[in-house]
């Protein structure tokens, strides 16, 4: 289950060609291809295993000056369908406490 805590990060095997605001995107374990708008790009940028998803979140609210609400869904949608295609996965977090 992804939380705002979670990190995700995309998988080396796929590859990406971006064209003015759209991204497309080549599974090379499936062959599938996956077409993201400007704002799923984004996200998918934003997804490098460095950010949790609490800072994706304000990261897209921040630059497309959208309300939390809408933008928590519509990211948490759009990174529950790239997990279960198997495009991203979640970081391990070892608590160090």
């Amino acid at each position: 289950m992804i939380e705002p805590q979670s990190r995700l990060r995309r998988k080396d095997q796929v590859l990406i060609q971006r064209v003015a605001d759209q991204w497309t995107l080549l599974d090379l374990k499936s062959g599938e291809y996956y077409a993201l708008d400007e704002v799923s790009g984004r996200i998918w940028d934003l997804c490098d295993g460095t950010r949790d998803v609490a800072t994706v979140i304000a990261e897209i609210c921040r630059e497309y000056d959208a309300p939390a609400e809408t933008v928590e869904e519509d990211v948490l949608t759009f990174l529950n369908e790239m997990m279960d295609e198997k495009l991203m996965a979640q970081e391990i977090q070892e608590d160090l406490s």
